[in-house]
This record gives structure tokens, sequence and C-alpha cells, in this order.
């Protein structure tokens, strides 16, 4: 699957949808964006080349300069070799850049969604990045946000209160983690970038979010609520077994595949061993 869709005229933005095909049907979609001359993130393997031939029309017209990675996994760099290839620059997070040079370890399931994507050289990500769009000079801050990944950052343009988020934001009740994914971490990232008051949110999931500091707001209720009532069925004597089936449902097909590691219930137990759920106690079950 590869499809451009322009947002919003006014935001003069380009949304690239990606994901790798099984039987004509998507597996898990990503997102890219073009803002101006700048691209952020570059989706997944699969469709590295035909990011490719996109990216070198604009390059044709002058449209298209740098491209910027939120963080190193598989679904927002697959591209980036590829475009390296045009002559684009690529930028990163500076702890993502040894990683990306020799290449990602990834567990099975990853490889069959994703696949894997080559090894680059990226240059490390300063404190700004710029877009030219029209006349107009946009500035971007780079705003650390690990949790969802010990690299990841969100590009925030203060004059617009554009919020670039990568995989911060993806869904108001997101219900699955992986196992080295920290919730408390990532619950620190939200307020700070909550913080910050952006209105508009680009995400690599859920797409255009507009009102984007109640939507980040919904966000940190639910997770700190769900983290409140875990807390209270753990004092109750309930395992995380029994926490996770009791607020979130059985598992699904994605606990499975990936043997555990992206799974409901490492959601629950990364809410118990956070600042808001307080001291895990009782067992793991």
């Amino acid at each position: 699957m590869f499809r451009v869709e322009p947002l919003s005229p006014g935001l003069l933005v380009t949304r690239i949808r990606m994901a790798r095909g099984v039987l004509g049907r998507p597996l898990h979609e990503v997102s890219a964006y073009r803002i101006g001359d700048l691209l952020v993130d570059t989706g997944p393997p699969p469709t590295a080349e035909r990011l490719a031939a996109w990216c070198r029309g604009l390059l044709e017209r002058r449209g298209l300069s740098r491209v910027v990675l939120t963080h190193h996994h598989e679904d927002h760099v697959g591209g980036a070799a590829a475009l390296q290839t045009l002559g684009l620059p690529v930028a990163a997070p500076t702890p993502a850049v040894p990683i990306l040079a020799s290449g990602l370890r990834m567990p099975l399931y990853r490889r069959a969604v994703w696949g894997a994507p080559r090894r680059f050289r990226a240059e490390p990500l300063g404190e700004w990045v710029t877009a030219r769009m029209g006349k107009d000079e946009l500035r971007f801050r780079v705003v650390a946000t690990p949790g969802h990944a010990f690299d990841h950052v969100c590009l925030f343009e203060p004059d617009r209160r554009w919020l670039v988020s990568g995989d911060l934001y993806v869904h108001e009740r997101v219900k699955y983690l992986r196992r080295i994914e920290d919730i408390g971490v990532h619950l620190e990232s939200l307020h700070r970038v909550r913080a910050l008051d952006p209105e508009i949110l680009i995400c690599a999931h859920a797409g255009l979010v507009e009102d984007a500091g109640a939507a980040l707001g919904r966000k940190i209720a639910w997770w700190e609520g769900l983290a409140e009532e875990a807390r209270s069925l753990r004092g109750r004597g309930l395992s995380t077994r029994a926490i996770t089936r009791e607020l979130l449902g059985r598992e699904g097909f994605l606990y499975y595949a990936s043997f555990g590691d992206f799974s409901k219930r490492n959601l629950i137990r990364s809410l118990l061993r956070s600042p808001e759920a307080g001291t895990a106690v009782g067992g793991e079950g």
C-alpha cells in the first residue's frame, strides 16, 4: 500500500500512507509527512522504492531538501537508505545514529509485518529543524519524548503550534505495549508536549488530530486512570494476568503472534511499576 493524501489545504502538509501488503490487504499502516521541503519519517522497507520514486519527482521540482526521522523503528526508517541514494540528507536522533548504521535487531513478528530496513548512516539531529513552505520558513523545535522508544523525538513548531508526534500519541486508548517500553517515561513525555500547548497533532498513525492539547489530555487520563484501577485490583490481591483480563479483556492475536512481546499484560505490568501506580506488590501470575 502506498497512498499520498494532501491534508487540509491551509496546512500545506501531505500525508504518505504506507504498509506492507499481504494478499492485497495492508498489514499495519504507518504515515510519513511532507511539510514544505521537509519529509518526516520514511515508512517501512517494502514501500521504500515507491517512496523514492515519489520523492524523485519532488527533487526534480526542488520541492524536497531533507529527511528527518523521529526514532529508529523499522516502520519509520525503512525508506531512508533509498532516499539517501537520491542525494537527500537524512537526520535522526543522536542515539539512533549508531543503531541505523549497524542495522536493527528485530524479532521475527516485526520482520514479518514491516520487513528489515537497509543500514545507512544518518546525521545527528540538532535542536531545531527548518522547513521551507513557499515564502515562509518553519522552525521546528526537536523535543525529546522517550517511552515508546528511548530515542524518540517530536517536532514542535511554536508559531503555528504544530506537533509532529511520530509514535508518541497513536491513539487515545492504546491497550498494547512492548516489553521494552516504559509507560512512566512515556507519560512524562506526553505531559511534556502537552505543556507546549499544541493546537494541531500530526501523528504517524492517527493522522491529523485537531485540538491537540485535549487529545493528549484524554490519552494521559486514560493511562493514569487505568493505573489507578490496576493498583486498586492489585491491592485486592489479583495477579497481573487477572488485572489485565478485568480491565482490558483477553489477549488478542498480537499477543500470540509476538510471543508475548506486544501485549495488554505488558501495559498493565508497566503501569503497576510506574510512579503513577506506585510500587507493584503481589504475584505476576
